[in-house]
């Protein structure tokens, strides 16, 4: 074939640069990870154990570092292949979020599995996903138990969606309820999540409300206080690796919260 014929010249023709793919499936987590994109998923293996943790990545805010986050509350088999034990007492199922553990308790299965405890801020920052209403599901200024594991029959908030509804009378399976904008579920209600930060007396933060408590105390801001050693059916958490974080060893100290569950 002559070096300029029809067909040699077509297939000299140069064709543009195919487009980049972004992945967007969960990715093996590895100490120093970094996310390309808010709520972009990695799978951690948890230590010693043959169970998964699935994390979700958000990025780096004005005064916040960007951290990877659980994207559900531990759960009764993640706790139990850990731990060999479940203390639960609001739950049905292996996928429903472990009960009944105290900050101590969390720091122990962090100990084991070299995660931690999120500071207070991480926690907002991760619940509000960039959002400034009180909620980051549905319309964000109201609260139905469609939209989150609440009681139910006492909504919170604004417009048409507040109407009251079920009460549950236990923990759900993760994934009942919608996620906020970076893929984490059940940052409203569900289980009261513990923080790593202090309170004056030596209390300790739980953000996010619970089964149990009106939707008002299930708001981005809102927050409680209990004695690291307390156990509640209402009590849960969230952890973080350990590898990327804001934080500063030692107790960080918030300000004073009520020691009630409404």
């Amino acid at each position: 074939m002559s070096p300029d014929s029809p067909a040699s010249r077509s297939s000299a023709v140069s064709l543009p640069d195919a487009p980049q793919v972004v992945w967007r499936g969960p990715v093996p987590y590895q100490p120093g990870l970094e996310g390309r994109y808010p709520g972009q998923e990695s799978v951690l293996r948890l230590s010693g154990t043959d169970v998964e943790m699935r994390l979700c990545w958000c990025p780096p805010g004005d005064d916040v570092a960007g951290f990877w986050i659980a994207k559900h509350p531990v759960s009764r088999a993640q706790w139990t292949a850990v731990m060999g034990n479940d203390p639960s007492e609001s739950s049905t199922g292996p996928d429903c979020p472990v009960d009944s553990v105290s900050w101590d308790d969390a720091q122990k299965f962090c100990k084991k599995t070299g995660l931690r405890l999120p500071s207070e801020k991480e926690w907002e920052y991760a619940c509000r996903a960039g959002t400034t209403t009180d909620f980051a599901v549905g319309e964000g200024v109201s609260l139905n138990s469609q939209l989150a594991n609440f009681d139910g029959r006492y909504p919170w908030g604004d417009g048409v969606s507040k109407f009251n509804w079920a009460y549950r009378e236990r923990t759900l399976p993760e994934g009942s309820f919608p996620p906020n904008a970076w893929g984490l579920h059940d940052m409203h209600g569900q289980l009261w999540e513990w923080c790593e930060d202090e309170l004056p007396g030596g209390g300790r933060v739980l953000r996010g409300g619970s089964w149990i408590n009106l939707g008002r105390l299930a708001a981005s801001g809102r927050r409680l206080g209990f004695v690291p050693g307390d156990r509640d059916d209402g009590l849960g958490f969230r952890p973080c690796p350990r590898s990327i974080s804001s934080q500063q060893e030692g107790p960080r100290r918030g300000r004073g919260a009520r020691q009630v569950k409404e």
